[in-house]
């Protein structure tokens, strides 16, 4: 009895301790370290910020859309492009890190809500309705990416930054044009009598 009378007295000094709502603390964390974010970069120019952080999402939406890919995928290339996609934009995340180190901005530790609905949709798929969503968002993911860098490799203000755009911008390139060629091969494979959306991607 006294054992459990104790365990009952611990138990509530604890709960006083916390407020009493432990779903609450979590979210004034969550909103105090938004918070400390932003205001660790208030120095930092938005276009630096807004740089980084789409570039990091667009690495980590890849990466997960590849790891579904070497689970997913049927067609034969795709699984070799996948897991290319997979260390080429970690790599990529690892030198983002760096730069903005030197920039001053804090990027994002996980997906967006969007883009987490979005590997989560592509989960669903499989057979030939995944390989073939899966390439042409690959095409699709490395022309925003080539967008993005070119602008900042010719205007970004901040340094590394600019040196990050300038050095990745032709990696981009080469993968936007590996994943073009493999979609190619997927139309032909697939529907020999259909031109899909490739043209559109040209």
């Amino acid at each position: 009895m006294k054992r459990i009378h104790l365990t009952l007295i611990m138990s509530a000094i604890l709960i006083y301790g916390c407020g009493g709502d432990g779903t609450k603390s979590r979210e004034e964390a969550s909103k105090d370290s938004t918070k400390a974010m932003a205001e660790s970069m208030d120095h930092v120019s938005n276009a630096a910020v807004n740089f980084a952080t789409a570039v990091a999402a667009g690495n980590m939406k890849e990466i997960a859309l590849g790891k579904l890919a070497l689970k997913n995928a049927n067609h034969g290339r795709l699984k070799v492009f996948a897991q290319k996609m997979i260390t080429a934009h970690e790599n990529a995340n690892k030198d983002l890190q760096t730069a903005c180190y030197t920039a001053g901005v804090t990027l994002p530790s996980g997906l967006a809500t969007e883009d987490q609905e979005e590997v989560d949709k592509m989960a669903g798929k499989d057979g030939k309705d995944f390989d073939r969503d899966y390439i042409k968002k690959m095409v699709s993911e490395h022309q925003k990416m080539m967008e993005r860098l070119d602008a900042a490799a010719a205007n970004m203000k901040d340094v590394s930054l600019q040196n990050y755009a300038k050095k990745t911008l032709p990696i981009v390139k080469a993968h936007l044009a590996e994943a073009r060629n493999i979609l190619e091969d997927v139309r032909k494979e697939y529907d020999p009598t259909q031109f899909d959306d490739v043209e559109s991607y040209q």
